[in-house]
């Protein structure tokens, strides 16, 4: 009777050693991504692999997201960052705040090298272009009269007629609006000829906005005739909102790689590789691109319809690191040109 009641007791303890390894086997997310879909790429995720996806934070704003990683250092309550251009989980990088890692997913995709961190910090899951958008209307009844074309080009935002009618937004509160002043230099081939672009452009500019897409409400509404903001974000609101826009992704566009990242001193750092390689599945691809509009950075993955094809897309030559270790100085240059 002895024997058999030990043995019940191993089994009872044994069962609950097991049960404890599962029930503790999660990821914690901290997410620079809408609500719906940080909560869809969560629930596919435990759907798919069984481990518990728990959304620690979610915020659309990737520098407030990267402000509190910094603050919790000592004792990470995260193991992944995932959203944000690049640029923000490469300063993470640079301040010794990211665990490497190298998703084999990435070879077994065929993942271009483009997308990923060549020192093995970040890895870039959805890409973003930023397009021009302009009222139709107001073009066809104040600028078209005059015999000008349809802004399709950065350099048609420097035409006088113009003047006053365009709606930018502002790189010290949003990595769009930095990410447009980095494809002006890259494109023209200097910093100089890039700032010269932005010192032309800017008595034409009626705001800037705070956010990345404030040209899209107000432009829409006729206050402004011509913008720029995020590509994906402008088709989601024109599509669904049926807006008064046209949207152009012009030539040498600025653009953004969306990435993810590991946090040094993951509590949960096999589950937060996991969740790294499900964000390169198609199934996370297709969730984010349904959602977000956005280009996953693989193959074979459905978009909505009314998105161009990413091969459409004309890309400014870009220098990552570059446009990474120049974010305050290209800043302050922004701030003494506009006065903003």
């Amino acid at each position: 009777m002895k024997k058999c009641m030990r043995c019940l007791l191993l089994v009872c303890l044994m069962t609950g050693v097991l049960a404890y390894s599962a029930a503790a086997e999660k990821v914690i997310i901290y997410a620079a991504l809408d609500e719906k879909t940080v909560n869809e790429l969560a629930a596919a995720f435990t759907e798919e692999t069984g481990i518990e996806a728990e959304v620690g934070v979610q915020l659309e704003q990737a520098g407030t997201v990267s402000g509190r990683i910094k603050t919790e250092a000592a004792n990470p309550r995260a193991d992944v960052f995932i959203g944000g251009n690049s640029n923000y989980h490469a300063e993470l990088a640079a301040g010794d705040f990211l665990e490497k890692y190298t998703s084999p997913v990435i070879k077994e995709a065929g993942i271009s090298e483009q997308f990923v961190d060549p020192d093995g910090y970040w890895t870039g899951w959805y890409f973003g272009g930023l397009c021009l958008l302009y009222n139709e209307k107001r073009y066809k009844e104040e600028i078209a009269p005059q015999g000008i074309e349809p802004p399709s080009t950065w350099d048609d935002l420097l035409h006088p007629a113009y003047k006053g009618e365009v709606i930018a937004s502002n790189p010290a509160t949003t990595g769009g609006a930095y990410l447009m002043m980095a494809a002006q230099i890259f494109r023209l081939g200097s910093e100089e000829a890039g700032f010269e672009y932005i010192s032309k452009l800017h008595p034409n500019v009626a705001q800037y906005t705070k956010g990345a897409n404030g040209s899209i409400p107000l432009v829409s509404q006729g206050e402004a005739i011509v913008g720029f903001a995020w590509g994906h974000d402008t088709l989601k609101q024109k599509i669904q909102g049926n807006l008064p826009i046209v949207v152009v992704f012009p030539e040498d566009t600025g653009f953004e790689i969306g990435a993810a990242s590991i946090l040094k001193g993951a509590p949960n750092l096999e589950s937060a590789r996991k969740f790294i390689d499900f964000l390169l599945s198609p199934t996370a691809g297709k969730i984010n691109a349904q959602n977000g509009y956005r280009y996953p950075v693989r193959t074979g993955v459905e978009l909505p319809e009314g998105v161009p094809p990413f091969e459409s897309l004309d890309l400014a030559p870009w220098d990552l690191k570059k446009a990474a270790e120049n974010v305050d100085a290209w800043k302050k240059k922004w701030a003494e040109i506009t006065g903003k």
